[in-house]
């Protein structure tokens, strides 16, 4: 189904069905790394932190109580992480690079 919903856009557009397809994964990776941003602003709104290591440090500290701080910290990591490698792919896409997979 999706590749003739392809070749149809492709034929209706005039643009290559790689062009189709690489626009709309870039702004669905795009969509998942603002998604990701948002977690991670509410995080250092409550927390009053710029980034999970401060975060790791005041509770290390007691600044900040342990539950569910670390829970916290753990998700902003991984969060951080997986952003990064989505913005790795965006580029990817952006340079014409083929996405590894």
């Amino acid at each position: 189904m999706l590749e003739r919903v392809v070749k149809e856009a492709e034929s209706l557009l005039g643009i290559p069905a790689e062009v189709i397809l690489g626009e709309g994964l870039k702004k669905f990776l795009v969509s998942k790394v603002e998604e990701n941003l948002g977690i991670t602003c509410n995080l250092k709104k409550k927390y009053g932190v710029s980034g999970y290591l401060e975060l790791e440090d005041q509770i290390k500290k007691g600044g900040i109580p342990e539950h569910p701080a670390w829970e916290d910290v753990i998700l902003w990591e991984e969060l951080s992480r997986h952003t990064e490698a989505l913005q790795d792919l965006i580029r990817q896409l952006e340079a014409g690079e083929t996405v590894a997979s």
